[in-house]
């Protein structure tokens, strides 16, 4: 196996994935992004920081795209039919155009491999995601009180934060954020400084979505 294919070794485990639909799940998303994948492939390194400019590349382009939006001043339904419709023509336009502009004008097993890999992160990114809300929706059965009082504080705190921070800036800083998970869990950050609070998070989650005793 090459360095380059070792780069794409899923970060997520899939194991959990329904195991055998797992193949299903990814064959279905390989069928269904067929037409971005030569995009996909430049996108996935972008995220992932895999060159030292790549951080540089990716907040750049998100500062000068809410910078546009604030120096236009554009309404909020404005700004969402906007990207509703950029993302229209991409999404028209890609499959067409797309081997052109990044230059794959043939598609090679290693090409192949590294398609692969990023489905197959993509359906274990949306596994957690259900994960994760069936196991609020147990909270929510198993310790509805809890559950009650998290869901307050928590909407508490965001309705103070959202007074607090203009709507625009908040969600530079939440999409800036989202767009740097990826490149962070790949060089291991996220390891290095999040690890421990993740731990208690997951402990303070198993104990409140813990069943009652019968």
């Amino acid at each position: 196996m090459t360095d380059k294919m070792k780069k794409f070794q899923p970060e997520t485990d899939l194991s959990f994935i329904g195991g055998g639909e797992a193949p299903d799940v990814i064959t279905g998303l390989k069928h269904d992004l067929d037409g971005w994948r030569e995009v996909l492939i430049p996108v996935s390194a972008l995220l992932r920081w895999e060159q030292p400019y790549h951080p540089a590349i990716l907040l750049g382009s998100i500062t000068f795209f809410f910078s546009l939006i604030w120096l236009c001043d554009v309404s909020a339904l404005t700004t969402i039919s906007l990207v509703c419709l950029v993302i229209g023509i991409l999404d028209f336009s890609v499959p067409y155009f797309g081997p052109t502009i990044t230059g794959y004008k043939s598609w090679t097993s290693n090409e192949e491999y590294q398609f692969t890999r990023i489905c197959e992160n993509i359906a274990g990114f949306k596994s957690e995601l259900y994960d994760s809300w069936q196991g609020f929706v147990s909270m929510r059965q198993d310790n509805s009180k809890m559950f009650f009082v998290l869901l307050m504080v928590a909407l508490t705190f965001m309705a103070w934060i959202g007074n607090l921070v203009h709507n625009l800036l908040l969600t530079y800083i939440v999409v800036c954020l989202c767009l740097s998970l990826p490149g962070l869990q790949h060089n291991e950050m996220t390891r290095k400084y999040l690890q421990r609070g993740v731990n208690t998070l997951r402990k303070i989650q198993a104990i409140l979505i813990k069943p009652k005793a019968q």
